[in-house]
């Protein structure tokens, strides 16, 4: 039995190299074929990366070949940081597998990477979607890291045409009209250009530039009842910030969209696919806080899928843990089959926004609703694609269906 046991692990080991290098052939033919570099040239500059850190799979992931020196520094440190979260994402998900299933800990442990080469999924997938419970086969039919990367790969190749989404102050100018409010950011702006600016607006939501999943956001009230004396002390308060921050007029959402959590701008997430000169609408979500200002599926917030063809939720909402909310938990309205007001609106603004961004073919845009229309938030090319699989997870539905199309 022991040597049974001994044969498995070299057997289990071998596969694993093997898929490894296969992987990284596959990411040497991308960079050759996104850089116009040669073979030699490509896997020159992958392997000199590899002694700085840098891995074959995040060099092309994160497009080293456009990178400065500068940047690829940067990139090793963002590494290094991804590899730190990813080993406490580890540690979670043996832990959790282990007490779900019974399985020893080097049990789950070979069972999550046979998982990986077989459809995919990261550490946090196998738990997440409890992949245990299924066949090879059926794990193959879910929606993992490994389909989302592809698509990434395939579609948003371009690192300069993603600094549109990735710069806030550049996506706000390039998108003004779509935007349906007035910004700024806290530079090189006058105590009276403040005041024009923020003339008629009641609040203010104050975003740093780089910020992702809503980390760093706050509101500020500078309208009704606000005196000139804390006017100008709000003046200096942003201004005197270190960190650059746009800060854009406070959206007064649709009052049915409201009522589910009045505090915070609960928005639509749609994903959109250009392929072939058409706009594909892949994917929609309703997002809602839970109570704080932000309705980030990362921040606590729960997210509702939405038939794009109608615009009426069709499933309960969920929050990042798989815990389904037939009703919001603070508003107790119900979150399956609620018409979103303008949805034609929503679908029209979102097919714009993707076709206004050259080389850029997936995008989650975030948009949000008002009494006279739709208003874009923000777009992302590294959208989420856990909020679409986590919702079918108990039904043992995969998602992988969705994208075959475009994969």
């Amino acid at each position: 039995m022991c040597i049974l046991s001994r044969l498995k692990r070299i057997s289990s080991i071998m596969k694993r190299r093997k898929h490894s290098k296969n992987e990284n052939e596959k990411y040497l033919n991308y960079v050759c074929e996104q850089s116009g570099w040669t073979r030699e040239e490509a896997k020159k500059k992958m392997d000199q990366a590899v002694k700085a850190g840098i891995s074959y799979k995040y060099y092309a992931k994160r497009k080293g070949w456009a990178r400065t020196p500068e940047q690829l520094e940067r990139m090793k440190r963002n590494m290094e940081s991804v590899a730190e979260r990813n080993q406490a994402d580890h540690e979670h998900a043996l832990e959790v597998v282990c007490a779900e299933t019974g399985w020893t800990r080097g049990t789950a442990k070979t069972e999550i990477e046979k998982a990986a080469i077989n459809c995919g999924s990261s550490f946090k997938d196998f738990y997440k979607f409890r992949l245990w419970q299924y066949t090879p086969e059926q794990q193959r039919e879910f929606l993992t890291l490994k389909v989302a990367e592809k698509m990434g790969f395939k579609y948003n190749s371009n690192a300069k045409a993603q600094e549109t989404l990735q710069k806030k102050t550049r996506f706000a100018k390039k998108y003004s009209d779509l935007l349906g409010r007035k910004w700024f950011v806290n530079r090189d702006i006058s105590y009276e250009e403040f005041l024009e600016k923020i003339e008629g607006v009641e609040d203010l939501i104050l975003k740093p530039v780089a910020s992702t999943q809503g980390k760093g956001i706050e509101k500020v009230h500078c309208g009704s009842g606000v005196s000139d004396a804390e006017k100008r002390a709000l003046y200096d308060d942003i201004m005197g910030r270190t960190r650059r921050m746009i800060c854009e007029e406070c959206i007064v959402q649709h009052p049915e969209i409201a009522a589910f959590n009045p505090s915070s701008v609960n928005t639509i997430r749609v994903l959109t696919v250009l392929e072939e000169g058409q706009c594909h609408h892949v994917y929609a979500g309703f997002r809602m806080g839970r109570g704080g200002i932000v309705d980030n599926f990362h921040a606590g917030g729960i997210i509702s899928t939405v038939d794009v063809k109608t615009g009426i939720t069709c499933m309960d909402a969920i929050d990042l843990d798989r815990t389904h909310y037939p009703t919001h938990p603070e508003s107790g309205l119900p979150t399956k089959g609620f018409q979103i007001p303008h949805w034609d609106q929503v679908l029209d603004v979102t097919e714009k926004a993707a076709r206004r961004i050259k080389n850029v073919g997936m995008v989650g845009w975030d948009v949000a609703v008002t009494e006279k229309g739709v208003c874009l938030i923000e777009g992302n090319s590294e959208a989420s694609y856990q909020i679409i699989q986590l919702p079918y997870v108990e039904d043992g539905i995969g998602m992988r269906k969705t994208f075959e199309p475009f994969l």
